[in-house]
């Protein structure tokens, strides 16, 4: 989404939503076979448990939603943007995205917390 708002010259907000991780129980449980599967026909089976027991119905937890700041990403070129650009431009994302969790966490009860963008 990032390079497509770079090629449309539109600004990204950086948004999170608290709650959402915990929506569901997961499970490791079968991990192995599980990413094997995954790896080796695209199909992925997770193993999660919401409200009674259900995978369709999630737990009811209290979801907040915050937003940051609109971000503008520069480019030189037109159109496409080259691989550096498109990578200082998901690095400007992450840190604001980090930065607006690490903003809220403590008033939404998510302290302790970290957020890990991969």
């Amino acid at each position: 989404f990032i390079k497509l708002a770079m090629r449309k010259g539109v600004k990204v907000v950086p948004a999170y939503v608290f709650g959402a991780n915990d929506y569901y129980y997961t499970s490791d449980a079968f991990a192995v076979p599980r990413t094997w599967i995954q790896k080796r026909l695209g199909v992925c089976f997770p193993l999660a448990i919401g409200l009674w027991g259900s995978m369709f119905c999630p737990l009811p937890v209290k979801t907040t939603i915050v937003f940051g700041e609109p971000l503008s990403f520069k480019m030189d070129s037109t159109g496409f943007p080259t691989d550096a650009e498109l990578n200082a431009a998901h690095g400007e994302f992450s840190v604001a995205l980090k930065n607006l969790f690490d903003a809220h966490k403590h008033e939404l009860g998510y302290g302790d917390r970290v957020l890990e963008i991969l």
